[in-house]
C-alpha cells in the first residue's frame, strides 16, 4: 500500500497556519501644513484669499484662509506591499467528519513559522476634515507559509496561496512647529483561498515627520518620517479542509508509520480523532476516493512581535501626484511599501 509523503501531510499543516496571515496597508498622509517661507509669500497669500468652492474637507475654507496648504480632498492610490513576519501557534485543535474538536497542542511542537505576503492594492481616500482622512482598501496577492514541525515528525515545507484583502481606515494628523504627526488605524480582512472565513487584522501606526519645501515650486516638497507600527490578528481561526485536497503525491509510508506510533500514545479522545484522520489520508494516498470527508480545525495564534519600527519618505511632484515609500524593520517583522497617489481638489461644491 502506497503512503503519503511528508509534503502531503505538511500541506495540511500549512493550510492551518495560513489562516493567520493578513495583508496590511496603512495611509501615509500629512494633512494640513503651514509653511513660513518668504520665497512663496505670494502663493500663500493667494491661499488666504481663495474662495474655496468645495464641501470637503469640512472647515477647509477656514484652513486656507489661515494660510494652510491642504492636500486635494479626494485621492486614489495604487500600492505594492510586501511583508514577512513570524507567527506563533499557541494551540491547535482538530476534528473529523463533524466530530467534536480535540486539542492536540500538548502533543505537537512547531518551530518558527514565517509568513511572507506580496499584495497589490487600490485605495480610495478623502479628507473629511483638514486633519482627518478616511480610506478604503481593496486588493489581492499571494502569501507564502514556511512551516517547521519539530514533533511528532521533523520536517519543513513552504506553500503558496492566493489572498484577497479589503478594509477601512482612518488617519488623524496634526503639527507641532516644523514637525507633523500622523496616527493611522485600519481594520483589514484577508480572504485566503483555503480558509472558510476572512481573517481580520487591526493595524495601527504613529509617525513623526518633517516636510522640506522645494526651492522652485511651492506645491513640490519632500517629506521624511520615522515611527512605529503595531499589528494584532484575530486570535482564533476555524475552518475545514477536504481530505481530497491533502494528498497531492504518493510516498513510501514512513511518515504515516511514524504518525501512527505517535497517535498510539495520545489520550483516548485525541487518539480516536487523529487515527481517523491518518487512516483517511492513508486511504486517499492509496487511491481510495475519500468522497466528502472533511478535516475540521481551530487555531489560536498571535504575531511573534506586535511592534516594529518604520521609516519612510514622500515626494510630492505637485498637488495631484504623490509618490511614497516606507520600510519596516526590527521586531521579527519586515515590510516595504510603494504607493503612487493621484488627487483631485473636489467633487461636491458648496452652494453659493
Amino acid at each position: 500500500m502506497k503512503k503519503p509523503t511528508k509534503k502531503s501531510l505538511l500541506l495540511f499543516l500549512s493550510l492551518l497556519v495560513t489562516a493567520s496571515f493578513s495583508t496590511l496597508e496603512s495611509l501615509k498622509a500629512q494633512g494640513a501644513q503651514k509653511v513660513f517661507n518668504p520665497m512663496y509669500e505670494d502663493y500663500y497669500d493667494s491661499l488666504k484669499n481663495m474662495d474655496y468652492p468645495y464641501f470637503f474637507p469640512i472647515l477647509g475654507k477656514g484652513a486656507y484662509s489661515r494660510g494652510y496648504d491642504l492636500q486635494h480632498a479626494w485621492g486614489a492610490s495604487a500600492i505594492y506591499f510586501t511583508q514577512q513576519q513570524q507567527i506563533l501557534i499557541e494551540s491547535t485543535s482538530v476534528g473529523f467528519g463533524g466530530s467534536e474538536l480535540v486539542d492536540i497542542s500538548d502533543f505537537i511542537n512547531f518551530g518558527p513559522t514565517i509568513a511572507t505576503t506580496n499584495a497589490y492594492s487600490f485605495r480610495p481616500d478623502f479628507w473629511v476634515l483638514p486633519f482627518v482622512n478616511v480610506y478604503g482598501i481593496l486588493g489581492g496577492g499571494t502569501t507564502t507559509t514556511e512551516v517547521t514541525l519539530l514533533d511528532p515528525v521533523s520536517f519543513e515545507t513552504a506553500q503558496n496561496f492566493a489572498v484577497d484583502s479589503y478594509g477601512l481606515g482612518i488617519t488623524l494628523t496634526g503639527a507641532v512647529g516644523p514637525v507633523w504627526l500622523a496616527w493611522d488605524n485600519n481594520y483589514n480582512f484577508a480572504d485566503v483561498e483555503v480558509v472558510v472565513e476572512p481573517v481580520p487584522a487591526f493595524n495601527s501606526s504613529f509617525r513623526v515627520g518633517h516636510t522640506i519645501p522645494s526651492i522652485n515650486n511651492p506645491q513640490r516638497n519632500l517629506s521624511v518620517w520615522a515611527g512605529t507600527f503595531f499589528q494584532i490578528i484575530q486570535n482564533d481561526t476555524q475552518g475545514s479542509i477536504p481530505v481530497s485536497d491533502l494528498v497531492p503525491e504518493l510516498g513510501d509510508g514512513a511518515v504515516i508509520d511514524r504518525l501512527n506510533e505517535w497517535a498510539d500514545g495520545l489520550p483516548p479522545a485525541q487518539r480516536v480523532v487523529v487515527k481517523q484522520i491518518i487512516d483517511k489520508l492513508d486511504e486517499a494516498a492509496s487511491g481510495i476516493d475519500p468522497e466528502n470527508a472533511m478535516i475540521e480545525y481551530k487555531l489560536d495564534k498571535k504575531v511573534a512581535a506586535p511592534f516594529n519600527l518604520i521609516f519612510g519618505a514622500q515626494y510630492q511632484f505637485n498637488k495631484r501626484w504623490i509618490l511614497r515609500s516606507e520600510l519596516g524593520v526590527f521586531g521579527k517583522r519586515s515590510q516595504f511599501l510603494l504607493n503612487l497617489n493621484y488627487r483631485i481638489p473636489g467633487i461636491f461644491k458648496t452652494k453659493k
